[in-house]
């Protein structure tokens, strides 16, 4: 069976391959270019903006009277928004996939990354604020997200919306819990005597977490990731801090590796340009999620007072992931040169951490890749809950999503990793695809809304008006939420 099922993975990897050659890579790299542009580069421009917004200095409360019913009993901070989508980014992506972008693409891979987040946090800009644009109050809590303003953007069919939610409560809830239920159960296999035990104490924890509701769901983000990842941060800037000369060293390494062919140990031939860009953007997207449709699941669930100041906090985020996190990982594993010895994934990652840390190394890697994989499974359920419960309104549905979840975690951690990665590159970049088109067609209202915002925080600053608020009649669109006072 296993045998069967790593034949089917390298099927699997070549489809992907040509795939991100010709379909995925173009929209993820174009999209990001033209919305940067188009948003006159507020990755960087308003980057102070989402800081204050994440203290919550400058959130504000929305005062939208739209859906004709209360507040959502529900309704998340910025930063509890903000927590929720880190979540499902800071896991796996951060840590082993990293660690593989180097193994599979060179340390070239890395820079294209760097790329990759510097124009994607663009485009997760325009698809967050579409988020918050177009959310709906169900009630318990927000609901927006691709699947919503799909229905803007393909006003003559709903079938699409349907697609993108079906796509992400599969990708979210199975294919991608499939990878961090699997890093999870590799990092443990040294201490437990079968892989299966962690899977049920993990699905056991999940279980309870996700049956808990959004309020929970959000309450164990929050007290989560931030001290987690402080402490991950700390620890690798201390190590690249104590061998700064090396620092310098390796990051010359990774950008002549970007653009030029670059040699495995032993003097073979190693990776070319095409596969360090490739990779670096597969990989980079997988940890960011930049134009992938979901962040926005997140966003859209905050209660702020303009949907920009969601947008910047979630451009913001892609810059947390991959910028620092992601780069803190490579530098580690780079730095220590033991990448040329043929190991990769999990135990590259664990050996490079004893390398520098001692034998404390062992212990602290071991929780940090107990911790963060942790996270990103209830990130990642949230994301696919909110798409199954656009697809039905039934409550038994999402019961049994829960419960399928849940059951996925134990089978998740006997599968071969390759397979779960290489379907995984597959149902990203269609989601890619999918969601750059919308936000191709809609990028003129989130223009709009930008313009808007941009003009009231100047007012705000000189003293002649207040903090941004936001309603649809402002910028002459029509939305279910953002309505004056009826």
């Amino acid at each position: 069976m296993y045998e069967v099922l790593q034949q089917f993975s390298y099927t699997v990897r070549d489809v992907g391959f040509f795939l991100w050659t010709w379909v995925f890579g173009l929209a993820l790299v174009g999209g990001g270019i033209w919305f940067s542009i188009r948003t006159k580069f507020v990755q960087f421009t308003l980057i102070g903006d989402a800081i204050k917004i994440l203290s919550g200095k400058s959130a504000g409360k929305t005062k939208g009277e739209g859906d004709g019913a209360a507040k959502p009993k529900t309704a998340f901070s910025a930063f509890q928004a903000f927590c929720i989508s880190e979540c499902s980014r800071v896991g796996t992506g951060n840590v082993v996939g990293t660690v593989v972008a180097i193994t599979t693409g060179g340390a070239g891979s890395i820079f294209w990354m760097w790329a990759m987040a510097l124009f994607g946090a663009a485009t997760n800009f325009v698809e967050s604020t579409l988020g918050q644009l177009h959310k709906e109050n169900a009630g318990d809590r927000f609901l927006g997200g691709p699947m919503y303003y799909f229905q803007k953007a393909f006003k003559k069919t709903k079938v699409p919306s349907f697609i993108v939610a079906t796509i992400i409560a599969i990708t979210y809830g199975f294919v991608f819990n499939s990878i961090q239920m699997n890093t999870i159960a590799d990092n443990l296999a040294l201490f437990l005597p079968h892989r299966i035990i962690s899977g049920i104490v993990i699905a056991g924890l999940i279980g309870f977490i996700i049956f808990g509701g959004a309020k929970r769901i959000a309450r164990i983000a929050t007290m989560l990731l931030p001290p987690m990842v402080i402490i991950f941060l700390t620890v690798c800037f201390a190590v690249i801090v104590l061998n700064f000369p090396l620092f310098l060293q390796t990051m010359g390494y990774i950008v002549v590796s970007a653009f030029g062919t670059t040699q495995v140990a032993g003097g073979a031939l190693g990776f070319t340009i095409a596969q360090a860009f490739q990779v670096g953007l597969r990989r980079g997207l997988f940890s960011n999620e930049a134009g992938i449709g979901t962040v926005p699941i997140a966003a859209s669930a905050s209660d702020v007072s303009h949907p920009v100041k969601q947008g910047c906090v979630q451009s913001f985020g892609v810059f947390l992931d991959t910028l620092l996190i992601c780069s803190a990982t490579a530098f580690l594993v780079l730095m220590s040169g033991l990448h040329t010895g043929g190991t990769t994934g999990v135990i590259l990652t664990r050996e490079a951490m004893v390398y520098w840390l001692g034998p404390v190394g062992m212990p602290f890697i071991t929780l940090m890749l107990l911790l963060l994989p942790f996270t990103s499974l209830i990130g990642n359920y949230f994301y696919g809950e909110s798409c199954v419960r656009f697809v039905s309104k039934n409550p038994a549905t999402i019961t049994v999503y829960r419960v399928g979840c849940v059951l996925l975690i134990v089978f998740a951690s006997l599968m071969p990793l390759q397979l779960v990665w290489n379907v995984a590159d597959i149902f990203t970049g269609t989601l890619v695809t999918f969601n750059v088109i919308a936000m191709f067609m809609l990028c003129n209202v989130v223009v709009k809304c930008l313009d808007n915002y941009r003009e009231q925080r100047k007012a705000f600053k000189a003293g002649t008006g207040s903090d941004p608020t936001f309603y649809d009649d402002m910028i002459g669109t029509d939305t279910a939420y953002w309505k004056r006072n009826r």
